[in-house]
């Protein structure tokens, strides 16, 4: 049995603000701060063997208090970077609709195959990240941390489950969860922990 335990990066300025991030960054807040403490202590319960981290800042600063709770040195891999989102970055959605009203529309049409202006789509993601989950699968390590972005914590849950595309996008994936998958000779199984709170059975739905 392999666990994967997928952590978003706590709360930053941009996630107040509302800005897109993709592969700029901005700091995590107090409260994401808080957020990563939490993330430390609830994965230092569960025997962590192998942390893998996103290299952007936010992820950055997320793997520290886990690093420091489970005892486990980061290894930091760019296939876990979030979706890149090019001229978009640092603007919100208000700006984009604005600046880029055709594209915007686009996005709606096709979300999971547009690409905005120097960026990447969730094709783009897929490839990446499919290939670093072949490897972790092959690998003798039991419980694995992977320290990662909203968009693509999304894609590794439809490639770890076998969920579609459209079941995934629709996910809420806040700063303050972790989502656990267990692979094993079964099919795959998927619980959530809220806030440092659970096991909760399934996958996550906002009622925020």
């Amino acid at each position: 049995m392999t666990s994967f335990f997928l952590v978003r990066h706590g709360e930053t300025e941009w996630n107040v603000e509302r800005r897109i991030q993709g592969w700029s960054d901005s700091p995590l807040t107090p409260v994401g701060r808080a957020q990563a403490e939490v993330h430390g202590r609830l994965l230092a319960t569960h025997g962590i063997d192998r942390v893998l981290a996103s290299p952007l800042g936010r992820t950055k600063q997320t793997v520290a208090p886990i690093v420091r709770e489970t005892k486990v040195a980061a290894e930091y891999d760019p296939r876990l970077r979030e979706v890149c989102m090019g001229e978009w970055s640092g603007r919100t959605s208000q700006e984009i609709q604005s600046s880029y009203a055709e594209q915007w529309q686009a996005r709606l049409d096709d979300p999971e195959g547009y690409r905005p202006p120097n960026g990447e789509n969730r094709f783009d993601v897929k490839r990446r990240v499919a290939p670093l989950l072949e490897e972790l699968n092959n690998a003798p390590h039991d419980q694995i941390v992977l320290v990662s972005h909203g968009i693509t914590i999304r894609v590794l849950l439809e490639l770890l489950l076998g969920y579609s595309d459209e079941t995934t996008r629709s996910l809420s994936v806040p700063n303050d969860l972790v989502y656990c998958v267990e692979l094993g000779s079964a099919d795959p199984t998927v619980r959530h922990y809220l806030s440092g709170e659970g096991p909760f059975e399934g996958l996550f739905i906002s009622e925020r």
